[in-house]
């Protein structure tokens, strides 16, 4: 994209697209990634494996990441995910032969110098290369009123959960090879492009009701596709390795009446099932009745899957709800909360739930003598005893006596850096002060943000 049309400043109010034109008949959008730690190579492999794909979406961002993001840029790094370059290397010959958009937000806090970096790689290839980028704009006045000063960065740390209007205007105005975001709502990456290609309206509550169900199926990839799913023992779920290692991520075929398939690579491993749609259904959804995103309001009480096939499902149901529109956007605000401290160490063996506690007494104890009065910031558990290994928490000797290995958690959120560094140092001071066989010790001290307003 060239320079000069980077700087055009848009409002938020979302209008009517003006004589909106159906240019395919189906568009089939696959999930490249559902989180910023997914596998690139699995990317490759649905792109490989499913020649129709016309998009493909990679969601790296989160609450958590968009924070990490922002302490990078603060601190002199980038503000867009680093791994944007391995991707693109990884992604970028095999879409740009079969011409298959690529959709991110890995732009995070600097999409503008994703955009760069992605130039660079592409370069590097001998690769000609369209990026768009839509991002929020932070404008304000100074001195006179013709006076404006625009920041591509976040003012503040401060971003606003964008629907999918900004990208469907990427799609009309340059019809790129790729797309990067900042902080674009999941689901709104996948419903973009359907509004564009179908070409639905955003009064088209119950094709963008549909469109948003395909989003939120797709969003989190292999979670829809038997990930995270497998349960040895259980019928249901008993997947076996080497299926467990095939899994395909998913796409979704979605027509122009709203009509939508979910599927994964014929003949890939894992399973897409009625179970799995469902359970991927009520992921991070709140009110059933009232799943809210930047572009509609959906009800998804009464969708249902149907299975076509082993490798396809069909999804029906989703319709908007009687607030069909939100009447405000979502944003993410860091506010320094302070900092936080946390350590993890091991124990195995006889008594290895009252070494555990005799190394928290410790902590508490070294923490109490430099710092008193911090304690009542420091919460701790034992991993395998409070939590998923006991039916009680209490001392009962023969519970004790079951349990073999554990691992202790103590994790301090604190107003000022010296306490978090100085609870790091006494943690690690287990290892020649605390009882015997502690081990695999590991520790943290950052910064702390909230919050969603």
């Amino acid at each position: 994209m060239e320079s000069q049309d980077r700087d055009e400043i848009h409002n938020c109010v979302i209008k009517l697209r003006a004589n909106p034109q159906k240019r395919r008949e189906k568009v089939y959008i696959g999930c490249g990634a559902g989180f910023g730690g997914d596998r690139p190579m699995a990317a490759l492999k649905l792109l490989q494996r499913v020649k129709e794909l016309n998009y493909l979406v990679l969601e790296c961002l989160a609450e958590r990441t968009l924070a990490e993001r922002y302490q990078f840029m603060v601190s002199g790094g980038d503000g867009f995910d680093s791994w944007i370059s391995h991707w693109m290397r990884l992604l970028l010959p095999l879409a740009m032969e079969r011409r298959t958009c690529l959709i991110t937000n890995m732009g995070a806090m600097d999409p503008c110098g994703a955009q760069e970096k992605v130039m660079e790689i592409a370069s590097s290839l001998g690769l000609s290369v369209s990026i768009a980028v839509a991002h929020e704009t932070f404008v304000t006045e100074s001195g006179s009123p013709s006076s404006l000063e625009k920041s591509y960065l976040m003012e503040g740390g401060a971003s606003t959960y964008l629907g999918a209007a900004p990208i469907v205007e990427c799609l009309e105005k340059y019809q790129p090879n790729v797309i990067i975001t900042s902080r674009v709502a999941d689901a709104s990456l996948f419903l973009a492009p359907m509004v564009y290609e179908l070409g639905w309206n955003w009064d088209d509550l119950q094709h963008l009701a549909q469109g948003s169900l395909a989003g939120h199926l797709l969003e989190c990839g292999c979670q829809l596709t038997g990930g995270y799913f497998m349960h040895p023992g259980d019928k249901y779920r008993d997947i076996s390795f080497p299926q467990l290692l095939d899994l395909s991520l998913p796409y979704a075929e979605i027509s122009f009446d709203g009509n939508v398939c979910v599927a994964k690579a014929e003949g890939s491993g894992g399973v897409l099932s009625v179970s799995t749609c469902a359970e991927q259904l009520l992921y991070e959804v709140g009110d059933p009745g009232a799943y809210v995103t930047p572009d509609v309001i959906i009800d998804i009480r009464d969708v249902s899957f149907h299975p076509m096939s082993s490798s396809k499902v069909l999804c029906i149901g989703a319709k908007p709800s009687a607030a069909s529109v939100p009447d405000k956007l979502l944003r993410l605000v860091p506010k320094d909360c302070g900092w936080k401290g946390w350590g993890e160490i091991s124990y195995g063996g006889s008594e290895c739930v009252k070494r555990a506690q005799a190394a928290e007494f410790l902590v508490r104890s070294w923490m109490e003598e430099v710092f008193p009065g911090v304690n009542c910031h420091i919460l701790s558990y034992i991993i395998g005893h409070d939590s998923l290994k006991a039916t009680s928490i209490d001392d009962n000797a023969s519970l004790l006596k079951t349990i073999e290995d554990i691992r202790l958690r103590m994790d301090g959120l604190f107003e000022l850096k010296e306490y978090a560094v100085q609870f790091a140092r006494e943690f690690l001071a287990l290892y020649t002060n605390g009882p015997a066989g502690g081990g695999g010790i590991r520790l943290i001290v950052n910064m702390f943000y909230g919050k969603l307003e």
